[in-house]
């Protein structure tokens, strides 16, 4: 894979419907200003420095990342599991997520748009998801599947399944449209949207007014962090098993600057488009913007940019299903990222035990799985279901493995073998004939041992203590006790095999860095002294 194909393919992965679906979401929740602060503030202590030792850590082992964690030690199996079964689920629910854009492709092609006959709120709740106006008066159980998502879902993981085991190379060469396209259509959006009457005060509310208050609120911070986590998703595995696919002599540290960097850039970039909008509709109603902004929930960009669809004109039926495709596009490239590193870690472990069998009978087998496990959010409740283990799993858990990861890192790793790993892989390079050092290292490293730790573990904390008090979401009681038992399924998964205490499989240190050469003689020379005078005094 050429460093251009590997870059763009790790941006197709990291920007995805969530820094479009996710991202105004959590802002308008809390607050506008402050929230992008916060979420600035932890991409830049927290989800950076942890995307980046991921992939260190992965072009260092060549490993997927089930196999990296046991390689590292044996007691960390456990949470390997843990974290393919993070993926896993959020991999489900993502795809329903994904298909949601599926139906507005096509009431785009419909002359006049369906909703601009009521509203995009009312298309949104009624025609998408047709759920439940009042959840503790409905009928017993889900409620029947809505044919047109559970059709759209069947054309999401018929069009995966087709990529990962058949497509790969196609892939490859049309990352490069699902990348470029997005960022084209989504500046126009900006443009169009922030000359609308009203559009200010939606600025305003995202990056203008700022209260500083607002940031002693552990929920912003909590949110802000998870957003960031999901979005570039460390924690998830993809950036290892990714980056063992990686020439041994890539630049990880630079892929994972850009990376990054265009993630938070784009869910930035989109959020103008969002919250103009926003202002826009707040004024043409008479209504405050945070009323505007906090109404519809996880579904605020649907219901946004189709209204801003009606912007357009005579081009409103083009622009529509152009916007759409695009929001279906960036989350087929996650998908497809996800489902792969799914698809290997399963691969990988069956080879290990001689059940070796052809890519696409791996990936037939689980896409059906993944598939009919969806189905579940295609129901009335579906939508209620999505946020709940969204929360519990994709947020809560999320922050755990984070958590545990850091732990891992700092005990089983350590920093001299992370600076080793990135120095000799990239000896030799045009840009680096001396090797890439992580630089500034105070960052890096105080993220390893400090932010990266601490964050992750007192927000996991304040979350689990926040929906412990108060029924996240004023959802029935049996509805956020499946949350709960996803959780606690999850957690108890990572804790099987935390006992034992078998060697890893690591070198040395001081014989890693000797074998990679990078010990200078001087420096090779004192550790022997070192060694030896130990030995005298034993």
């Amino acid at each position: 894979m050429t460093t251009t194909a590997y870059i763009f393919s790790l941006v197709g992965y990291a920007i995805g419907i969530g820094n479009v679906w996710r991202f105004p979401y959590v802002i308008s929740k809390n607050g506008g200003s402050a929230a992008v602060m916060a979420y600035l503030i932890c991409a830049v202590l927290v989800a950076w420095p942890l995307f980046i030792y991921e992939m260190i850590l992965g072009q260092y082992l060549r490993k997927t990342f089930v196999a990296t964690w046991t390689h590292i030690r044996p007691r960390w199996a456990s949470f390997a599991c843990a974290q393919f079964l993070l993926l896993f689920i959020a991999q489900t629910y993502f795809s329903v997520v994904i298909t949601y854009t599926l139906p507005y492709i096509a009431a785009s092609c419909e002359h006049p748009l369906p909703w601009t006959e009521s509203s995009s709120t009312e298309f949104w709740s009624n025609s998408i998801l047709n759920s439940y106006p009042d959840l503790n008066s409905k009928p017993p159980g889900l409620g029947p599947i809505q044919w047109r998502l559970a059709v759209s879902l069947c054309i999401f993981w018929l069009i995966t399944y087709l990529s990962v085991a058949f497509g790969k190379g196609i892939l490859a060469q049309i990352t490069y449209v699902t990348v470029i396209m997005p960022v084209v259509l989504m500046v126009i959006l900006v443009v169009v949207t922030t000359q609308q009457e009203g559009a200010l005060d939606g600025i305003r509310y995202y990056i203008g007014k700022f209260e500083v208050s607002q940031l002693a609120r552990l929920d912003v911070w909590a949110t802000a962090l998870g957003q960031i986590l999901f979005s570039l998703s460390p924690g998830f595995g993809t950036a290892i098993t990714y980056s063992s696919f990686a020439k041994t002599n890539e630049d990880v540290y630079r892929a994972g600057l850009i990376v990054a960097f265009s993630n938070s850039a784009f869910s930035l970039l989109g959020g103008f488009a969002v919250f103009s909008m926003v202002g826009h509709l707040a004024d043409d109603k008479g209504l405050p913007v945070e009323d505007v902004a906090t109404k519809s929930g996880t579904g605020l960009a649907f219901v946004i940019i189709s209204e801003a669809m009606t912007l357009f004109g005579d081009f409103q039926n083009v622009m529509s299903v152009l916007f759409f495709v695009m929001l279906f596009t960036l989350g087929l490239d996650s998908s497809y990222a996800w489902t792969e590193t799914i698809v290997s870690c399963v691969d990988e472990f069956l080879g290990q035990y001689g059940y070796k069998r052809p890519i696409w009978q791996t990936s037939l087998l689980l896409c059906i799985i993944m598939f009919s496990l969806g189905l579940i959010f295609t129901t009335r409740m579906g939508n209620n279901i999505l946020d709940v283990i969204d929360m519990f799993v994709g947020t809560i858990f999320l922050l755990a493995v984070c958590f545990v990861e850091s732990v891992v890192l700092n005990l089983d790793v350590g920093w001299q073998r992370l600076t080793c790993a990135l120095k000799t892989a990239t000896l030799g390079n045009k840009r680096t004939p001396n090797g890439r050092n992580l630089f500034p290292q105070c960052l890096w490293r105080t993220g390893l041992h400090v932010t990266v730790p601490a964050a992750t573990s007192l927000l996991c904390l304040y979350q689990i203590i926040s929906v412990s008090q108060k029924q996240y979401g004023g959802y029935p009681t049996s509805l956020v006790a499946w949350g709960w038992i996803f959780l606690a399924v999850c957690v108890g998964v990572t804790c099987v095999t935390i006992w034992r205490r078998d060697a890893g499989s690591l070198p040395k240190v001081d014989d890693d860095l000797r074998l990679q050469g990078v010990l200078e003689p001087e420096e090779e020379k004192n550790n022997q002294e070192q060694s030896q005078k130990k030995s005298t005094e034993v």
